[in-house]
């Protein structure tokens, strides 16, 4: 295309845009809107404002210090007032090339300048020599060596040359009012000067929405021919004995919950019948559903057969096993840990044990996926905080075991309402009752000014025994050091917590040294653990009674509830404190007030959606699994329900996309479906 050499297609595809189709969907992250003309006297500063003026002479100079960077100023004449504009760091396509003596138009904001008047600050600028600007421009995030100007105009001639060739998944006979994909993208790539600029700007124009309709119903049509395959594959039946799952559940020193109850008689007919199960078993932090896990392997192996269960970390599998062999130990079952840090002749031992059927229980990382593990005769295969592993992680469980049932679980708080279209092509079952006798978790509310008596209770929950977490936005060296992973460690040691032994944890670190801070953590040789996010999938630590969150106004809600239940682990009363910036607004801290109010992640989750709306949780989670680009902006979970029922009733009339007018939701569906896996092994 004109204007794209090999340094500007390398910088592009670095953003992933490599062909045509996907410059169309790079949609503008931003709008502006050059309509209303403000007059000298109304401009205020703070203020974005466009102004028409003559522009006199500009001068440039290096900046002081930095002899690359450079300052231009000048004076605009707006109606006789004279008014500053001013760059610092020139742009590099505009040095020498400002339209000095010309009638402009000026875009910028207005700040108070040092004289004490006003200017405008790296104002844009139009030439009226070229006549009106675009009443509404959009702007693109793209990298510095392109242009907004040559991409907008690669956009238009893409769209004018493809013509009526752009077409959607949605058909034309139930497509009522909503726009056709083409007329979507011209909309939204280049606005008619009576578009809504609020709707634009926010994400929520018929564009916007337009697309997001058409995404989610190919997505809701894969999932409805999804369910429908995966309940025709062959699977292992299991309706065997069960006197080894009623013995475990009879020798349990606790009664199950109503919801466990209800989930054991859903899994247990799912694996009596004779096609694969494919179930996601949703649930709280603590609401049991390992228990019920273990129950299904003990099913399969009473019947049998063999059982593995994949956890993200090897601490965490560790977990998973010893809760096995307690829970399950006095029934006879052999079991084993396979983790990337079982080498030599034990791996080997194992290896032998699973390929022979000697090793009824397996429990691991993804180092029970690799070529070399062969289980002969794996009827279930458990994956445990299913969205931290990759789609093809989930795919090389099953080729394990090609008739294999899979249960997947996880505590991210979805709303039971959403899970249920988000999910649709598994069945789900959901825990939404805690054990009885739990200690409920305390939840406080501070902003910076209360950290000294944040620290206080810090201070006396370690000096009773207890453990705590300390969690930060940020690790060293990022954008605000006073609050990174280091920092925050030694302020604490010098401080607060000189008494206190105390470990740091983030992202950065390798798997195996996360594992050892973890285990120290654990174990007790360290009393306080200074870390990122990364605990919010992790171990159980009973002793942990203190969880402090800071800069909490960053994360979601549902993510604080995930962190939050990193405490009350054990018998002891627990506290989560949520520490908010100084920066943060109104707003912000109503929203965290939510944290105090909901106990139960149904509760946070049904709350974040009706902040939120279901797209942005939708569009989180499924980030890496499909190519959604557009199900972020939907806003009310009626549409997903009406994209969902549209999709059922058109695959009532055309159960295979066979005829003419499903031709778009075909080569929609049939894109889904090209990254080489199936749908069913997504969740």
């Amino acid at each position: 295309m004109p204007g794209i050499g090999p340094k500007r297609t390398a910088a592009l595809e670095a953003r992933g845009l490599i062909s045509a189709g996907d410059l169309i969907v790079h949609l503008p992250v931003r709008y502006q809107d050059w309509r209303e003309r403000s007059a000298a006297n109304d401009l205020r500063a703070d203020n974005i404002v466009v102004v028409e003026g003559d522009l006199g002479k500009i001068s440039e100079r290096p900046m002081r210090g930095s002899r690359w960077r450079r300052l231009a100023s000048g004076w605009l004449n707006v109606g006789g007032r004279q008014i500053r504009v001013v760059w610092f760091n020139l742009p590099a396509y505009m040095r020498g090339y400002l339209p000095g003596g010309e009638r402009v138009l000026v875009r910028g904001r207005v700040a108070a300048g040092a004289d004490g008047g006003i200017e405008i600050v790296q104002p844009e600028l139009h030439r009226l020599s070229d006549g009106e600007p675009k009443g509404i421009r959009p702007v693109y995030r793209l990298p510095s060596i392109v242009g907004q100007r040559l991409f907008a105009g690669l956009v238009a001639r893409v769209l004018g040359d493809a013509g009526d060739s752009i077409r959607g998944a949605l058909p034309d006979e139930v497509r009522g009012e909503v726009p056709t994909v083409r007329d979507a993208l011209n909309y939204l790539h280049d606005p008619p000067p009576d578009a809504n600029f609020e709707a634009l700007a926010n994400g929520g124009s018929r564009g916007h929405l337009a697309l997001a309709f058409d995404e989610l119903f190919a997505f809701e049509l894969a999932l409805s021919i999804e369910r429908f395959r995966s309940g025709r594959r062959v699977g292992i039946a299991l309706a065997g004995s069960q006197s080894l799952s009623a013995r475990l559940i009879d020798e349990l020193p606790f009664a199950l919950t109503g919801s466990q109850s209800r989930a054991l008689e859903e899994i247990g007919a799912d694996l009596a019948r004779p096609n694969q199960m494919n179930r996601m078993l949703m649930g709280d932090v603590g609401s049991g559903k390992t228990i019920v896990a273990f129950w299904a392997m003990i099913r399969a192996i009473e019947c049998g057969h063999q059982a593995a269960m994949m956890a993200p970390t090897e601490l965490l599998a560790e977990q998973h096993h010893r809760g096995f062999a307690r829970a399950c130990g006095r029934l006879g079952i052999r079991h084993a840990l396979l983790t990337g840090s079982v080498t030599g002749a034990a791996r080997n031992q194992i290896l032998r044990g699973l390929a022979s059927g000697e090793i009824g229980a397996v429990f691991g990382t993804h180092a029970l996926i690799q070529e070399r593990v062969r289980m002969r005769d794996l009827a279930l295969g458990v994956i445990d905080e299913q969205h931290r592993f990759g789609v093809f992680d989930r795919a090389k469980m099953k080729a394990i075991g090609p008739q294999a049932n899979l249960l997947m679980m996880t505590a991210t708080p979805i709303p039971r309402s959403l899970a249920m279209s988000l999910f649709a092509n598994l069945d789900v079952s959901f825990l939404d009752e805690l054990p009885a006798g739990r200690t409920p978790i305390a939840t406080e509310i501070h902003t910076e000014d209360d950290i000294a008596r944040v620290h206080e209770s810090l201070r006396a929950e370690i000096d009773g025994g207890g453990r705590a977490y300390y969690v930060v936005p940020f690790i060293a060296g990022d954008e605000d050091e006073a609050k990174s992973v280091s920092a925050t460690a030694a302020r604490l040691k010098k401080g607060p917590l000189r008494e206190a032994r105390i470990g740091t944890m983030h992202g950065r670190m390798g798997a195996g040294e996360k594992d050892r801070v973890m285990r120290e953590f654990r174990d007790g040789a360290l009393d306080v653990l200074v870390c990122t996010t990364v605990v919010e999938v992790g171990i159980d630590v009973p002793e942990a009674t203190i969880i402090v969150v800071v800069t909490a106004e960053r994360y979601g809600l549902a993510q604080l509830h995930q962190l939050r239940g990193r405490v009350g682990r054990g018998e002891k009363a627990s506290r989560c404190c949520i520490v908010a910036s100084g920066d943060a607004d109104e707003t912000a801290l109503e929203r965290l007030a939510v944290m105090r109010e909901c106990t139960t992640g149904a509760a946070v989750a049904e709350a974040d959606l009706r902040r939120r709306g279901p797209g942005d949780l939708l569009g989180a989670r499924q980030t890496g699994a499909l190519p959604l680009r557009f199900v972020h902006l939907i806003r009310d979970h009626r549409t997903i329900e009406r994209a969902r029922r549209l999709a059922d009733d058109w695959l009532v009339r055309d159960p295979s996309l066979a005829s003419s007018e499903s031709a778009g939701a075909r080569a929609a569906v049939r894109k889904l479906l090209a990254l080489g896996f199936s749908l069913g092994d997504v969740g």
